[in-house]
C-alpha cells in the first residue's frame, strides 16, 4: 500500500496524473462547447434578431433555416419586404452573422454580415455606434425589381457604401457611396416608340450624403448608345413623392445612337450645343421628374 501511494506521488506518477487531468479537462471543454452549439435555440435567437432589426428599420422581413456557426455566429435565410414601389422582395440566402473579434474587448462592438442576393454577393460590417460599411458585388439588377414594371433596368450592380452614425441623430449622419452598373439596359421603351432594349454600357454614380441631402458628384455612362455625364443634389424625403431632384445631365449622342433616339431628344425642346450634346435640368420629385 505504501509502495502504491508512493508511486502516485512520484515524479512519474504526478506527470501521468497531470496528463490525465488535462485530457479530462480538454474533453469536458470540447463536449460542453459542442453541447452548447448543438442544443442552442438558434430559432429563438433568429426570431428575436429579426424582430429587433425590423423594429429599428421599419422593414418587414421573414427568416428561416436558422443554424449556429462555429465558433460563434448565426446562419439563416432572410427575405426583406421593402415598402417601396417597384422593388421586389429581397431574398438573401446563407446570411451569416459573426462578431468582429477585435471589437469584443471595446465599447464599440461590431458584426460581420455576408450572404448571397440576386445571384451576387452581399457583405457588410455594422458597428454599435451606427457606422456601416456595405458592399454589393455583381447583383443581377433585374431580379431586384418587380416583373410587372413598365420600365425596368438590367445589368450587374456593384455598390460600395460607407456611412457614419446612421443610427444616431439624423443631423449627424454622413457618408459616401459608389454605384456601378455594368452592361446597363433599359427595358420597356417600346411604349414610347423606341427599341425594347436600350443599352447604356457602363453607368457610374459617385457621391456623398449628409443628413437628408445627397450630392451626386459624378454621373457617367459610357460604351452605350448615348454618353451621359452630370451631377446634382437630391433632398431625400420619406417617400419618392417627397424626394426632390436638382440634377444637371449632359447627353451626347454617338455613332451608335438610333435615329428614333435622336428624334426623341429633339422633342424635349432642348437645343443641342455646338458639339451636338444636350444639357438638361431634371427637377421635380423622384416619383414625377420634370425635364427643363
Amino acid at each position: 500500500m505504501k509502495k502504491y501511494i508512493g508511486s502516485i506521488f512520484s515524479r512519474r506518477g504526478l506527470s501521468d496524473n497531470r496528463s490525465l487531468f488535462l485530457l479530462c479537462l480538454l474533453l469536458f471543454c470540447v463536449s460542453s462547447f459542442f453541447s452548447f452549439w448543438v442544443f442552442f435555440p438558434a430559432e429563438v435567437l433568429q426570431q428575436r434578431l429579426v424582430q429587433e432589426i425590423s423594429r429599428e428599420t421599419g422593414i418587414p422581413m421573414r427568416a428561416e433555416r436558422a443554424a449556429m456557426l462555429v465558433p460563434l455566429g448565426l446562419k439563416m435565410d432572410i427575405t426583406l419586404y421593402p415598402d417601396q414601389p417597384g422593388i421586389a422582395p429581397l431574398a438573401i440566402k446563407d446570411l451569416q452573422l459573426t462578431p468582429v473579434w477585435t471589437s469584443l474587448v471595446s465599447r464599440n462592438q461590431g458584426i460581420n454580415i455576408k450572404g448571397s442576393l440576386a445571384q451576387g454577393d452581399v457583405g457588410a460590417r455594422l458597428w454599435r455606434n451606427g457606422n456601416i460599411y456595405l458592399s454589393l458585388q455583381d447583383l443581377t439588377l433585374s431580379l431586384l425589381q418587380e416583373a410587372g414594371l413598365d420600365y425596368r433596368f438590367g445589368g450587374l450592380l456593384n455598390v460600395q457604401f460607407q456611412g457614419e452614425e446612421l443610427l444616431a441623430d439624423a443631423q449627424r449622419s454622413q457618408g459616401r457611396f459608389a454605384v456601378e452598373i455594368r452592361d446597363t439596359l433599359v427595358f420597356g421603351l417600346e411604349q414610347i416608340g423606341l427599341s425594347p432594349e436600350l443599352p447604356l454600357g457602363l453607368l457610374q454614380v459617385n457621391g456623398r450624403f449628409s443628413e437628408a441631402r445627397v450630392s451626386v458628384e459624378q454621373l457617367v455612362a459610357t460604351g452605350g448608345v448615348l454618353e451621359l455625364s452630370g451631377g446634382g443634389t437630391l433632398l431625400i424625403g420619406a417617400t419618392p413623392e417627397q424626394t426632390r431632384l436638382n440634377l444637371n445631365v449632359r447627353i451626347h449622342p454617338t455613332r451608335q445612337t438610333p435615329e428614333n433616339v435622336r428624334d426623341l431628344l429633339m422633342l424635349t425642346g432642348v437645343r443641342p450645343g455646338p458639339d451636338g450634346s444636350y444639357i438638361m435640368q431634371i427637377g421635380g420629385s423622384l416619383a414625377r421628374p420634370l425635364l427643363r
